[in-house]
């Protein structure tokens, strides 16, 4: 695995170090001992995974609150998803800030996201599965989000966004809820 930092942050893009011959192809997806060389803390404690049938779809932006914030290891392992993560960590030097990878079952790459990133994609292939390794439990009353187009943020998709789902569209205005948010930019 080889690790590169996202745009000065701690969040990583991690290139997989696949293994192909004739029967297809083998890649390690965890390894505590590269992770902890790399120094990049995580352990996983839960595996989840999704399946996102139209394109267009946006699954997010979602994160869990402190004192549970959660970081999370994301890859595609079917079709093709453009994923963003944007800095909420009050007092990060990149807070605010978002980034944009994309990801696909051909090459290879998982991304690291930090507790404390708001996380979502948007499908660009039907059928779209992402595979998640989550840091922290889930606890429901911590669970938060932010619309895929909360004028905070002002994230740019690649498409049209065709659908989310009904929670992921009445997520209130990050502004009023954490006023510290500042975008880099602005």
């Amino acid at each position: 695995m080889n690790f590169t930092s996202l745009g000065g942050t701690d969040a990583k893009l991690i290139d997989l170090k696949v293994h192909a011959d004739s029967r297809g192809s083998f890649a390690r997806v965890w390894c505590t001992k590269l992770f902890d060389d790399a120094g990049v803390p995580f352990t996983p404690i839960q595996g989840n995974t999704s399946l996102t049938k139209t394109r267009g779809a946006v699954r997010g932006m979602h994160f869990q609150r402190a004192p549970h914030a959660d970081a999370k290891v994301v890859r595609c392992s079917h079709g093709r998803i453009h994923d963003v993560i944007v800095d909420l960590r009050e007092g990060s030097k990149t807070l605010g800030e978002i980034f944009h990878v994309e990801l696909g079952e051909d090459e290879g790459k998982m991304l690291f996201i930090p507790a404390g990133f708001a996380h979502g994609f948007q499908a660009l292939t039907e059928d779209a599965i992402v595979e998640y390794l989550m840091g922290e439990a889930y606890y429901p009353e911590l669970y938060d989000g932010a619309r895929y187009d909360d004028p905070l943020l002002s994230i740019e998709w690649p498409e049209p966004v065709t659908e989310m789902s009904d929670k992921d569209r009445i997520w209130p205005d990050l502004e009023a809820r954490m006023p510290w948010l500042q975008r880099s930019d602005a």
